[in-house]
């Protein structure tokens, strides 16, 4: 009995050693395989694969072979090779599709397009519809865009359904042979029988249109949808389609006259304009937003829930506007006060008027410099009945930023460290303690403050995050440069300054700083500081000075790529100059690697770079090019 067993454990053995040689000796195989072939020694590599595809006959080891074949031009060999596979796979249409490129190969097209005709040909009304759209990826694959829009118009025809589900890849298929009108007759057949489509249609027209750089398929796109309105008035898909057209172009005054028609049509009770409005203000559009929001409210058919919210938000964009315009004046403050004072009595609800009370105690503190009227605003609302624990510790921060105003910096600090404690796992508290470790460094307590922002660093708000580490950074660069803190000082006042909106004395601030220390470490800083000042009185040009200086002579330090972000978004949003911003975003890409800014700025890179043709593979004369390159492009 143990003579047997010893016997089977040697028979074991044995059979494991040799089938681990086996193995040993097939990837040997395989790897001299794929170097010959790499290294264009077809003969040696045809020798190896031979081999190998006796008992791997896998995607990748079939397509060098035929590569290999093709290139010594053995196309019986491959065309056996291939039809054996045919066979064993009767229903794919991968080996089938190779078999008529090895066959233009070898005799040229005439016979292969009637072999690729047959294949569509042997499609019936009979044949699965997904069998349609397998072969028509296939042509797709080796580039026969016309027979794979034929295959899939075919199966559309036999589709009775007639749910339209090739549309959306007919569509792109005559995006690719740039047939316009075919490629937007059949994007906008997809919404006509599925309108839930529509996002996805919205989509795959970015992709297939630049709405910036191609007017002409803009204007196309633009009649097929009023003459589709006109004929289906009642396919509220097509007015959708033509307003996010009109959007995308920035013409919003065109898609202004389609909301107010679409909610008229749709009963939407001014629901449509509202978020119209929304839209215009979140753009920028601040006229076309207060007029969408008034024509709402003006509206007999608009409910009164919305009405209210049209009189909030024309007002919150109103202020937005005037602020937001360098060039405002006291009287321009005075009738946005007085707007405010006349809405806040139209409003019955003491909780819709907090938020406008907020506004107007902002109005009145930081603009219009009234710092009592803007304290007894806000300690109003903490003594109202009912708000909430988020109210109340809101306002709280909003009157400890008003008693900063005053220079009241320790009644400031009471209200920060109350909230704080309050609000110890929420981010409202969070916040209260960054800006009380920055009341700490305005009033020049830089080492407290320091210990402040080591508990924020890991703060769960990104934002709160940043800011703490930045202002750290601040500290710990340019702290102790001097025998006394008197620059540094003389910095944390002018951020003082600026937060009370005091430009003026700010500038004169870091003019003192400039003069009597011209090469401080804080200088990059200062420049910095002076951009955000230009920026807030909407002065770009002069704001984009101060961050080039940065970006050419302090581009080794810690604020190079803040200021080239910031940068490329004012060439993007403010200059509108988007050659130069998607270069400032690839700068820091390239040359910043480590930089907060990288992800974001990829995004940015990308989004800008929507409509632009990407070339995925080198345009190359076929005559050039080798099999192997005609293979492996074909077949991947």
């Amino acid at each position: 009995m143990n003579k047997i067993f010893k016997l089977m454990k040697l028979v074991l053995f044995f059979i494991l050693t040799l089938s681990s040689l086996l193995g040993l000796s097939q990837t040997t195989d395989e790897k001299m395989a794929s170097y010959y072939f790499e290294s264009a020694d077809f003969e040696k590599a045809k020798m190896y694969y031979e081999k190998v595809f006796k008992t791997n006959k896998s995607r990748n080891v079939y397509e060098n072979y035929m590569a290999t074949l093709l290139e010594l031009k053995e196309y019986k060999i491959a065309k056996k090779v291939t039809k054996k596979l045919i066979k064993k796979n009767p229903h794919s249409f991968f080996y089938k599709i190779n078999y008529g490129e090895i066959m233009e190969y070898e005799d040229g097209k005439n016979k292969s397009n009637k072999y690729f005709e047959k294949l569509i040909d042997d499609l019936d009304s009979k044949t699965q519809l997904w069998k349609f759209g397998q072969l028509s990826q296939e042509f797709s694959r080796i580039g026969k865009t016309d027979l794979a829009l034929k295959t899939l118009e075919k199966g559309e025809s036999f589709n009775t359904k007639k749910d339209n589900r090739f549309s959306v890849n007919i569509a792109m298929l005559y995006g690719q042979k740039g047939e316009t009108n075919k490629m937007i007759d059949a994007y906008l057949k997809v919404v006509e029988t599925q309108p839930r489509q529509i996002s996805r249609v919205k989509g795959y027209l970015t992709k297939s249109i630049d709405f910036d750089s191609q007017p002409k398929k803009v204007e196309i796109l633009r009649k097929k949808l009023l003459r589709k309105i006109q004929k289906n008035p009642e396919n509220e898909s097509y007015s959708d389609l033509l307003i996010w057209m009109f959007q995308l172009t920035n013409d919003f005054e065109s898609a202004f006259i389609q909301v107010k028609a679409k909610d008229k049509r749709m009963k939407s009770k001014g629901t449509k304009l509202f978020t119209f409005g929304l839209t215009c203000r979140y753009n920028k559009k601040y006229d076309l937003a207060i007029k969408a929001f008034e024509y709402a409210i003006s509206q007999k058919t608009t409910g009164s829930g919305t009405k209210k919210r049209c009189r909030i938000l024309a007002l919150k964009t109103l202020k937005e506007k005037i602020i937001s315009n360098a060039h405002y004046t006291k009287n321009d403050l005075l009738t946005l006060n007085n707007k405010y004072i006349s809405t806040l009595s139209k409003i019955d609800f003491v909780q819709d008027k907090i938020g406008l009370l907020q506004d107007l105690a902002n109005l009145q503190g930081f603009y219009l410099h009234n710092i009592d009227t803007a304290e007894i605003i806000i300690k109003s609302i903490l003594n109202t009945r009912g708000i909430s624990r988020k109210q109340k510790a809101n306002n709280k921060i909003q009157l400890a930023d008003i008693y900063m105003l005053k220079n009241e910096i320790w009644d400031a600090s009471l209200l920060y460290m109350q909230v704080e404690k309050e609000n110890k796992h929420d981010i409202i508290g969070s916040k209260a303690k960054f800006k009380n470790a920055k009341l700490y460094y305005y009033s020049g307590d830089f080492e407290w403050s320091q210990n402040q922002l080591e508990g924020l660093k890991a703060s769960t708000s990104k934002l709160i995050s940043n800011d703490a580490i930045d202002l750290s950074l601040l500290i710990t660069d340019n702290y102790n440069m001097d025998t006394t803190p008197i620059n540094m000082q003389r910095f944390a006042q002018a951020d003082l300054l600026i937060f009370q909106n005091k430009f003026a004395e700010a500038n004169l601030k870091l003019d003192t700083i400039n003069k009597e220390s011209p090469a401080h470490s804080l200088n990059d800083e200062i420049l910095f500081r002076r951009y955000e000042i230009a920026y807030k009185k909407q002065d770009f040009a002069t704001a984009k000075t101060y961050l080039n200086e940065i970006m050419t002579e302090y581009s080794q330090d810690i604020l190079a790529d803040n200021a080239i972000f910031k940068l490329a978004e004012l060439e993007e949003n403010q200059l509108n100059n988007k050659k130069n911003a998607i270069e400032l975003y690839g700068k820091i890409m390239f040359d910043y690697p480590g930089s907060l800014f990288v992800v974001e700025a990829r995004k940015r890179y990308r989004k800008l770079n929507l409509g632009k043709k990407e070339i995925n593979v080198i345009e190359k004369d076929k005559s050039k090019m080798s099999k192997k390159e005609m293979f492996q492009i074909g077949t991947k």
